[in-house]
């Protein structure tokens, strides 16, 4: 009977243990996430074409908030071009919601100040980012941001 008990009382303390260090791998993905949504954001703003290249996923689309949608090769080409003139630019608000240890959304505001493909925009935004682990490598596979209203 002793035994039955001991084995019952270490059985559940695994179980307990499993699914503290599942719930902690979860925190570990959104912080993942919230550290690669800033550096996303700081590359975009400084023309930062190599940090595009090794996170945006193939098939990667950026919805704009004037109603434009980019293609990832279109996105680079932008950065590498350096069309895009940031003055400022800051994210806040970020939260992400994780699915499992692959996929993840991203959701944040952003607000800036910059010439967009020859137009001076300044403006406040709400977007969304989808982001999959590829590999052990997390990757954009979709971004897209409407205009907070008033804005």
């Amino acid at each position: 009977m002793k035994i039955r008990i001991a084995i019952a009382i270490s059985l559940l303390f695994f179980l307990a243990l499993c699914l503290s260090l599942n719930a902690q791998a979860g925190g570990d993905v959104a912080d993942q996430i919230k550290q690669l949504q800033q550096e996303s954001r700081d590359a975009q703003m400084n023309n930062d074409a190599s940090w595009a290249q090794q996170h945006l996923a193939d098939g990667f689309v950026a919805g704009n908030s004037w109603g434009d949608w980019q293609s990832k090769e279109d996105f680079i080409k932008d950065l590498q071009n350096k069309t895009s003139k940031w003055k400022s630019g800051a994210i806040s608000d970020v939260k992400v919601a994780t699915f499992g240890s692959n996929a993840a959304v991203s959701h944040y505001t952003f607000t800036y100040d910059a010439e967009l493909q020859g137009k001076h925009r300044a403006r406040t935004v709400i977007c969304s980012d989808t982001w999959l682990n590829d590999s052990g490598t997390w990757k954009t596979a979709s971004t897209h941001c409407s205009l907070v209203k008033g804005q």
